[in-house]
């Protein structure tokens, strides 16, 4: 699909009139979902206002340090120039880079990137508590971000720039070589009407089960043990074994671990240095997620979205490999 076309598309959806407060339940009040984007324990969480050579995109972030944003890999790897707007302020990004084995390959499990700021947030916003166990699965996370809203029966249908969160279970981990540590841990968007329309783990939905949408990525995923809620995950990607990515029911989300690249993150923000923060991050990945065709359906990067005077990114829905699941999904009935 042309950068043109999607220009257009997405422009139609947003002038519409809907009203809805993140792709959540269609039985649920949809000011709920913005009333938990709102809480001070997700303050951290910031827009990032991506410029590339190519146009103007929105993606997410989290305030990790007075000075740094966690944030997806493919949010920052093209950027030109960037900024983290986080409570009423707005901040330039002085520097950034993706991982530097971020290649474009959602997949791969290394869509991660940081931003340095070029003054610190007051301490008025506490940076995110980065989670450093191995325990998610099963847990519930609360992922928040900036993206495009809907329900789960119209799937991502239109963006209105408002922060929103939303709860499900962390279903599985994804692991491209079993022998290795997984990077990526799925969650699925279950239908509370239909529980046929699941692929992993328990059908029956959270009361606030949600799911991510373009203008989430790089936006965090949240655990809380009983001490407060720690960052898990970075929001990456979306998949749909219907071969429809638009975060309607039975869609599933992938997000990167954040504990698996710690030490990764300790070693530059420690350092005091965005290293490669050149604008290109390491000049390998496109920052669209273009991947390869495959069994799960489409993949997107789904990172970016229009706002009122910015471009959508192009290549929004690509086809990628997802071989190796080590859970079995049940048949989606629609």
């Amino acid at each position: 699909m042309s950068k043109a076309i999607l220009a257009i598309s997405i422009g139609i959806l947003a002038a519409s009139t809907m009203a809805f407060a993140g792709t959540g339940r269609d039985d649920q009040n949809p000011a709920a979902y913005l009333g938990l984007g709102a809480d001070p324990v997700y303050a951290s969480v910031g827009r990032i206002n991506t410029i590339e050579s190519s146009g103007s995109y929105i993606g997410s972030g989290t305030l990790i340090a007075p000075d740094w944003v966690l944030t997806a890999g493919h949010v920052v790897a093209d950027a030109t120039s960037l900024s983290f707007s986080v409570g009423s302020e707005t901040y330039a990004g002085s520097s950034w880079l993706a991982h530097p084995k971020w290649n474009g390959d959602l997949l791969g499990g290394y869509d991660i990137g940081l931003v340095r700021l070029g003054s610190p947030v007051p301490d008025t916003i506490a940076p995110a508590f980065r989670y450093e166990g191995s325990n998610e699965l099963g847990l519930v996370g609360t992922a928040v971000g900036f993206g495009m809203t809907g329900t789960g029966s119209t799937g991502a249908t239109v963006f209105d720039g408002q922060k929103r969160a939303g709860e499900n279970v962390i279903d599985s981990f994804y692991n491209r070589r079993r022998k290795k540590t997984p990077r990526i841990f799925l969650s699925d968007f279950d239908n509370p009407l239909d529980p046929l329309d699941n692929a992993y783990g328990s059908s029956t939905p959270l009361a606030l089960e949600y799911l991510i949408a373009p203008g989430d990525s790089g936006g965090g995923v949240f655990i809380d043990l009983g001490s407060g809620p720690m960052l898990a995950g970075v929001n990456s990607f979306v998949g749909a074994f219907d071969g429809i990515v638009d975060s309607d029911y039975g869609d599933v989300s992938g997000h990167i671990r954040v504990s698996t690249f710690n030490k990764w993150i300790d070693d530059v923000i420690g350092g005091g240095s965005g290293q490669g923060g050149n604008g290109k991050g390491n000049g390998k990945g496109n920052g669209k997620g273009h991947g390869k065709p495959t069994a799960l359906g489409d993949i997107g990067g789904y990172g970016l979205a229009p706002d009122s005077t910015i471009t959508p990114e192009p290549g929004l829905l690509v086809m990628m490999a997802l071989g190796g699941l080590t859970l079995i999904r049940r048949r989606r009935r629609r």
